[in-house]
This record gives C-alpha cells, structure tokens and sequence, in this order.
C-alpha cells in the first residue's frame, strides 16, 4: 500500500512540474501573454539602472524622463516615413500580385498534369489536402506592411476533369 502511494504522489509532482514548466513556457513563448503579464520594458530597463547604477530617488523620475521623451520623440521620427513604408508595401503587394498572375497559367498546367497522372480517388485526396493548406497557410503580408489591407486570397482553381 505504502509503495503504490509513493508511486502515485511521484506521478502527481512530476505532472505537476510538467504542468509547472509547460505554463512557464507558454508564458514566455506566447509575447502577447508575456507583455501582458510583464511589466512595460522601459519600466524593467528603469529599474535595470536603479539597481546596477544605484541610481538616487531624485535620479529616477528623470532618467524616467528622459527615456519617455526620447520615446515619443523617436515616435515623431517614425510618423514622418510612414507614408513611405506604406508606398513600400503597396509596390510590394502590386508585384506579388503580378507575380501571382504569370504564375496561374503555370500552376494550372502542373495541376492538369497531376490529375492525368493520379487516380480519382488520389486527385481527391490531393485537392483536399491543397485545401487545408491553404486554409492553415493563407497568403501573408511582409509584418512592415501588416497595417494595409488583407492580400486578397486567389487559390489555383483545380483544372476540370477530362
């Protein structure tokens, strides 16, 4: 009896610390939850100096300033090129879609192609797997340009069967 119950309380710490480490993890992979649940970085880099320099009660609130004016000014920096990064990001999303075009005849010959090759049963198969593709791996736009509107999704539609 006594050794079945060690058993089972060293199978509950270890899922225990399994469930420990796997929440850790998550906590620090998942950056939306991290920033959340960590505190602001120019607040840690403040308190960084606090300690390592031992900076005084009077210093803080200044360097706090410092670092927050540099911040917005920085930020105005930021606003003045924006019209430019979007400019960017429009001739990137008119190539890609030129690019796309000249591809399509390409994609549809190889499509036409395959389904000559497999059987009915594969071509289905095939055609289903294309689409869970492209559902879990949707056409994506460089992170610069996330801010312009979605990339319009065009899948190669499957070539009729003969």
């Amino acid at each position: 009896m006594a050794k079945r119950f060690h058993s089972t309380l060293i199978l509950v710490v270890v899922f225990g610390l399994g469930l420990a480490a796997g929440v850790a993890g998550m906590v620090w992979a998942w950056p939306g939850l991290r920033d959340h649940l960590m505190p602001h970085r120019r607040q840690t880099f403040v308190q960084y100096l606090q300690r390592t320099l031992k900076l005084s009660s009077t210093q803080v609130p200044r360097v706090e300033a410092v670092l927050k004016d540099a911040g917005r000014r920085r930020h105005q920096v930021h606003v003045q090129f924006v019209p430019e990064y979007t400019k960017i990001c429009e001739d990137f999303l008119t190539v890609s879609q030129k690019e796309r075009s000249i591809f399509a005849p390409i994609r549809q010959q190889e499509l036409g192609k395959l389904q000559a090759i497999l059987t009915p049963a594969q071509w289905q198969t095939f055609q289903t797997q294309r689409a869970a593709a492209a559902k879990k791996y949707p056409p994506r736009k460089p992170d610069l340009c996330r801010h312009l509107p979605s990339l319009p999704a065009q899948p190669a539609a499957p070539p009729k069967p003969q």
